[in-house]
């Protein structure tokens, strides 16, 4: 975590000095390699923390959200009078905070260096069909949001909702989300990672359904407060159940693959919901009911439901 951080934090500094088309691309595309893969391993080592210290992951989580929210006030305030690049300072800045924080934080027994050196790709435990599934069915779920994070405040916008309310429901799905984390362990025990993950989707596909027709602000709302169900309930469930079904050495490789999964749908939807949008608003976000659909049958085949 400490020397992506590093790598991320000199490459975003680079970037804020390029303004060649190329160079710009080929910036983000190499940041990209050492910057996605931290929150992957963050995720890796809170959950290595639980089943070694006894932590609870909810609540850690939960600051994540917070910080997103205080950053966006942040950038929202700084845009009121300052360049929009010289955000990247902010960025900057935070990576070298997380770099010095990674490196204070205590040492887990997966880092030993007496742990196996059996290759990943020779990992039976990554390879097993239960994981993948889950892998497959995390990816689907939390794919499903592109549509949500591309016009979702241009649909709002379109209806009539004013600019102050379209980010005020930007908050209150981050603070719903928030409430999910907190209370995560409660969920957890009577609903299991599995149970939460099909609760998720089944929120994402009423949300999703009904996305077109929340045109008026108390509608919409109520359905950004199912972001702690198709969001919420589907992350904490999918780290939870990962974390169950690999062990803390390949916790890493098994976060990143879900990230993978992830962003390839994301990736996909994305531009199908955009050509989608353009015919008709309503029908960028059935696909994405649908896809969740597709998500939900994918945990049916589960058959270790923890």
């Amino acid at each position: 975590m400490a020397l992506f951080s590093v790598i991320a934090l000199i490459s975003f500094w680079a970037l804020i000095y390029s303004s060649d088309y190329w160079t710009v691309i080929g910036l983000v595309v190499f940041l990209s390699i050492f910057y996605t893969p931290i929150q992957p391993l963050q995720d890796a080592y809170a959950y290595e923390t639980v089943s070694t210290l006894g932590l609870n992951y909810g609540p850690m989580r939960s600051w994540g959200s917070i910080a997103f929210v205080v950053a966006t006030l942040i950038g929202g305030w700084y845009l009121t009078f300052g360049e929009p690049a010289e955000l990247l300072f902010l960025t900057v800045g935070s990576l070298g905070v997380l770099a010095l924080t990674s490196v204070l934080l205590p040492g887990m027994p997966s880092e030993s260096r007496s742990s196996s050196k059996e290759s990943v790709w020779a990992a039976e435990e990554l390879r097993d069909p239960q994981f993948l599934l889950v892998v497959l069915s995390g990816g689907l779920l939390l794919g499903s949001f592109s549509a949500l994070y591309a016009f979702a405040s241009i649909f709002w916008l379109s209806v009539g909702i004013s600019d102050a309310m379209v980010g005020g429901l930007w908050a209150i799905g981050t603070l719903a989300e928030i409430g999910i984390f907190v209370w995560g362990s409660f969920f957890m025990r009577h609903l299991g990672a599995w149970g939460l993950m099909v609760t998720g989707g089944v929120a994402s596909i009423i949300r999703w359904l009904l996305f077109p027709y929340a045109t008026e602000t108390w509608s919409a709302v109520l359905l950004q407060l199912l972001h702690a169900g198709s969001f919420g309930m589907v992350f904490l469930g999918m780290v939870a159940y990962t974390s169950k079904l690999v062990s803390s050495k390949r916790l890493g490789t098994a976060q990143g693959l879900t990230q993978t999964a992830f962003g390839v749908v994301m990736g996909v939807s994305g531009i199908a919901s955009g050509w989608l949008y353009a015919v008709e608003q309503a029908y960028a976000f059935y696909l994405m009911a649908g896809i969740c659909c597709v998500g939900v049958l994918t945990l049916m085949l589960v058959t270790k439901r923890v």
